[in-house]
């Protein structure tokens, strides 16, 4: 997946500012990237142990690896959408109900970035979409979850596309959870750093 790999290099190097539609696209991008990157790939090298060189060097391994990294990006970037909602809205004033409108619209534009995963089915894009649109109108039944709360229930989508033997990683999906759950606490942490939100909201959601 070389380009999640590019997005996902140096992300945590640099300094930045989330000032518009586009950065706040660039930023949800890279995160949900590094979120499989992390979840997946570390976890495999620590499950495999001192075996896991060996492991990454098998073809049959790899392919499989590159579709489960295509298959949790869209229930990460979901994460991701749901945390920047809860973080925004209450800068968005009584245009708070736009959010997940506005939000899938920027999702739409980062996921035309990508072609249609090799193997994957031609409405894999689609069906992503529809996935964080969900997520997204969920988050109107109340105030904002708790963000260690938001990785339900889309962790077990992660769990489910994890290219190991089920019989091995049948008890690990706590972990693969808290380690999600570690992550967008610190992604959370980083945008509200990094957001401008008198300008970010007008962006996103259009001058009044």
């Amino acid at each position: 997946m070389g380009l999640f790999d590019k997005v996902v290099a140096g992300l945590f190097g640099k300094s930045e500012t989330i000032a518009d539609r586009q950065a706040l696209a660039d930023f949800m991008d890279s995160r949900a990237a590094f979120l499989c990157q992390k979840c997946v790939v570390e976890f495999c090298r620590v499950r495999a142990g001192v075996y896991w060189q060996k492991l990454f060097s098998e073809a049959e391994f790899q392919e499989k690896l590159r579709q489960s990294r295509w298959q949790s990006y869209p229930p990460a970037f979901a994460m991701v959408a749901e945390m920047v909602e809860g973080a925004t809205r209450q800068f968005a004033g009584q245009r708070q109900r736009q959010l997940p409108a506005a939000l899938e619209a920027v999702t739409a534009e980062v996921f035309q970035r990508y072609p249609v995963p090799d193997g994957a089915p031609a409405d894999f894009w689609d069906e992503a979409l529809v996935l964080v649109r969900e997520r997204l109108q969920a988050t109107q039944a109340g105030p904002p979850r708790p963000v260690k709360d938001m990785t339900s229930p889309t962790a077990r989508m992660i769990f489910e596309a994890l290219p190991l033997h089920k019989e091995i990683v049948t008890h690990d999906f706590d972990y693969i959870r808290n380690n999600l759950r570690m992550n967008l606490l610190r992604f959370h942490e980083d945008f509200v750093a990094a957001a401008r939100f008198e300008t970010l909201v007008p962006s996103l959601l259009g001058e009044e």
